[in-house]
């Protein structure tokens, strides 16, 4: 399967660090829907159908290994200039601190408009 996202379209995009795995969430928002589009081939279509069951075509949250989310990250860097990109050697550091909400092992890599954590976090209904 195969994700078509316009660059213009991201709207905030928010990293976790999973303690004590080296894993990390990636949660990716949107102005505009993530199209999918299948490819050819049965276990293609198995990975579609997995795939598809995603609710909410504004959204992406996915899971990655080190190994993987290092290859992401540059990738976003170069589409979105204004992303900052977080140090995952010290992500079990990772800490934001804004006005009284203090979020462990989190960082906003970018948004669109500019918020801070605890306003995407309140956008996207993660947050009251």
């Amino acid at each position: 399967m195969l994700e078509k996202i316009d660059s213009k379209s991201f709207d905030d995009i928010i990293i976790f660090h999973e303690y004590p795995t080296r894993k990390y969430k990636i949660f990716m928002f949107f102005t505009n829907p993530v199209q999918y589009e299948p490819q050819k081939g049965f276990i293609n279509k198995i990975i579609c159908s997995i795939f598809n069951h995603n609710n909410n075509p504004y959204e992406i949250k996915r899971v990655y290994y080190d190994h993987d989310i290092e290859v992401l990250l540059p990738i976003l860097k170069q589409c979105l200039p204004d992303a900052q990109i977080p140090d995952l050697k010290n992500s079990l550091f990772w800490r934001t601190e804004e006005d009284k909400n203090s979020v462990p092992k989190t960082k906003l890599v970018y948004s669109k408009d500019k918020l801070s954590l605890t306003d995407v976090f309140r956008k996207h209904k993660m947050m009251k």
